[in-house]
This record gives C-alpha cells, structure tokens and sequence, in this order.
C-alpha cells in the first residue's frame, strides 16, 4: 500500500471592488389583482424614466426576482373572535442595475431614484466584475499554499513526494461581495436624498477557499 501525505491548501485572495451592484424593489397591494398589477407597472416605469434620465437603457435594469401573493392580517372582531381578514394582493418587483463603480455614478443614480415616484427600496452592494478570474486566482493560491506545506512536512519528515495521487475540492459559490452595503428605505428615499452626499470607499473583498491534496510519499 503506498504512503501518501494529505494536505489541505488554504488560498486567500484581496480585491479592489471595481463593480456597484444596486437591488431595487417595488411594491404595490391593491385588493383588485388586475389592478396591483397595473400599479407595479407603472412604478417601474416610473423608476425605468428616472434612470434613463442619468444615462440608463431599460435594458440595463434587470429583474432579480418578481412575485404576488395573497396579503391577509388578523383582526379581532366586535364579539372578540381572531379572525384573517383579505388586505389584497401585493406585487414585490425586485430589480438589479449593474455599473462599474464610481462615486459620481452611484450618486447620480441614488439622485434619480431619490426623486422618482416609485418609492423603491434600495439596497447597493460592492463586487469585481470579472469573478472567474478572482475564482481561478483563489485556486492557484490554494494549491501554491498546499505545494509549500507539503514540501515543508516531507523534509521534516525525512520523505521525498511521489505523484499527486487526489485532488478533492467541493466546488460551491465564493462570495464576491465587500462587507459594505448600503441601504436606502423607500421612505427615506422619498424624502429627496440628496446625490452629492455620496463619498464611498468600499471595504475590500477578502476570500478565503481550501482544496485537498494527496501526495505520494518515497
């Protein structure tokens, strides 16, 4: 049976965000379907109008998710039963624009959204644009950090590696996304935010990942 050496290699990798990531949501309820449907397409177009004003296609605004659902509250009625009580429908739209990161462009897109009548939600995250590049860079780290490690642990131990006999990584998604967030409430945006008071300088983006190897051990 062969002797073989299992090592787990930790890459780490720090990015500069260069990508803004900013979610919208609208929301509209109205007790007629037809109508919370026709009420969530107005914000949008609302909010499509305020956006092309600071230099956005429709088609740079994209849908992240889109759902209506029955709403209901509990009431107490005169003789003190609990009961559900139908409120309407209600329209969540959550919509995703994406730029490369600059300060004056996020302001002007925070003014923009300040000042239109759709009263989104807005939250602004902070990325790099290229994540296949910042996965495969992790990787080449995690596999460096476990050649030295095995290096290190063979000539301590008096053995020479042999082949590379496994490679095992559990492939899942790596989170490219600075600890920074920003967010705005839809009441707090109607209120007229102004969009010279934005000045951010996102966090880095720190990643760790590991991959396990095993060596062949003379």
């Amino acid at each position: 049976m062969n002797r073989t050496l299992t090592i787990k290699g930790t890459g780490r990798l720090t990015l500069k965000p260069d990508w803004t990531v900013v979610t919208l949501t609208l929301k509209s309820l109205d007790k007629q379907y037809e109508k919370a449907m026709a009420e969530s397409a107005a914000r949008q177009e609302q909010l499509n109008a305020a956006l092309a004003a600071v230099g956005f296609d429709h088609k740079d605004v994209k849908t992240a998710d889109f759902s209506v659902s029955s709403e209901y509250e509990g009431v107490h009625d005169k003789n003190g039963n609990y009961k559900n009580v139908f409120v309407g429908y209600a329209c969540r739209h959550t919509l995703k624009l994406e730029f490369p990161f600059e300060n004056r462009r996020l302001s002007a897109v925070l003014g923009a959204v300040a000042g239109c009548l759709s009263d989104p939600e807005l939250n602004v995250q902070f990325t790099v644009k290229d994540k296949e590049s910042a996965g495969e860079a992790l990787l080449r780290d995690a596999a460096e950090n476990a050649k030295r490690r095995a290096a290190v642990l063979a000539e301590a131990s008096g053995v020479e590696l042999g082949q590379l006999m496994d490679v095992d990584y559990s492939w899942g998604d790596v989170v490219l996304y600075s600890p920074t967030s920003f967010y705005v409430e839809s009441k707090v945006m109607g209120m007229g935010a102004r969009s010279n008071a934005v000045d951010i300088s996102p966090d880095d983006i720190v990643l760790t990942d590991t991959v396990t190897f095993v060596w062949e051990i003379k």
